[in-house]
């Protein structure tokens, strides 16, 4: 198809919506995503109001849900530093269950999420969302959302991309549930294997979503998009040196992604992973210049995606903001 023609149709989808946004798990690098939000806030035509997100990107996956504003959404991402609000070594003594699978338990976090969002319940929230966790003891994929959204999902759409068990050949279930608290979910999601303790749910010892679904395109379209962006942070299980055995095993985890992950971001309408992402640490607080880095890099992207007279009509730009003609 000429490349005119696939921008015109682009643009005809985006205006049908909704737009879903599906947020990928990496970490502190999740402060990208916020630069991502303040892109497609300058088009209302594509301000998501379908979202998923999985680890880091739950968790600015949710705050947008709750319409809290983006600028308060950076001020979040740019305070926050997961070695003195989140992990708290003293925590080890404490919350033995599962220890021997896990060094810390992330309670913290779910609080911290709870109180920015008021204590709101996903029923209670604005804008439809869903985190994901995965059950390794079982083999599936477990997605945290609404009632409205357990209602409605599209199951042939998710089990399109993750297929279950048939006869002899392996699968993944997908379990859907709708009665658990934003916080618990948040923290199954960003679980990390190895680091954070899993976290019990209805009997299932859940992990980062991310062993399951990387960047959740294929959610954001059983939940009812029309119009899809999926933004990847890397694998966050990809280390930059393989210096212990967990490292190895961890890279090992991430190179079987790269195929999934790939898969994903076909889906969108406009996907793609944040460049220079995997050079940057999962770990280090403050990494602002991310921020810059996932707005410019999904203002590329856009304008890649439409033809120039669709982004002069549905661009709203602020003469005040300058950040937007640099780059």
């Amino acid at each position: 198809m000429p490349g005119y023609l696939r921008r015109v149709r682009a643009g005809r989808r985006a205006r049908r919506g909704p737009v879903g946004l599906a947020l990928g798990g990496g970490g502190a690098r999740g402060i990208a995503h916020v630069g991502v939000l303040e892109a497609l806030e300058r088009y209302p035509t594509l301000k998501p109001s379908i979202l998923a997100g999985t680890s880091a990107g739950s968790v600015i996956a949710v705050l947008y849900a709750a319409q809290i504003p983006v600028s308060e959404i950076r001020s979040f991402a740019s305070e926050l530093d997961w070695f003195s609000h989140v992990v708290k070594f003293t925590d080890i003594l404490s919350d033995r269950e599962a220890a021997t699978a896990g060094l810390l338990p992330n309670t913290r976090l779910g609080t911290i999420v709870d109180t920015w969002i008021g204590g709101r319940t996903f029923d209670e929230l604005p804008r439809d969302v869903a985190v994901l966790a995965a059950d390794i003891g079982n083999r599936r994929r477990v997605i945290f959302t609404s009632r409205r959204v357990a209602r409605r999902i599209n199951r042939r759409e998710l089990e399109r991309f993750l297929p279950p068990r048939k006869g002899s050949l392996p699968g993944a279930e997908t379990v859907v549930i709708s009665d658990v608290d934003v916080g618990t979910a948040i923290r199954a999601s960003c679980a990390v294997p190895g680091f954070f303790r899993p976290v019990l749910v209805q009997g299932m010892y859940l992990v980062d979503g991310g062993i399951v679904d990387q960047t959740p395109v294929d959610v954001v379209r059983a939940m009812g998009a029309r119009f899809s962006v999926g933004v990847s942070l890397a694998l966050s299980f990809m280390p930059q040196k393989l210096a212990s055995p967990t490292r190895a095993l961890s890279g090992t985890v991430g190179m079987l992604g790269i195929p999934q992950l790939r898969r994903s971001l076909a889906l969108a309408d406009i996907g793609f992973q944040v460049s220079g992402i995997e050079t940057r640490s999962p770990i280090r607080p403050h990494q602002l210049d991310l921020i810059d880095t996932g707005r410019l890099d999904t203002q590329r992207k856009i304008t890649e995606a439409f033809t120039s007279r669709w982004l002069k009509h549905h661009r709203r730009d602020d003469p005040n903001d300058l950040r937007y003609f640099t780059g």
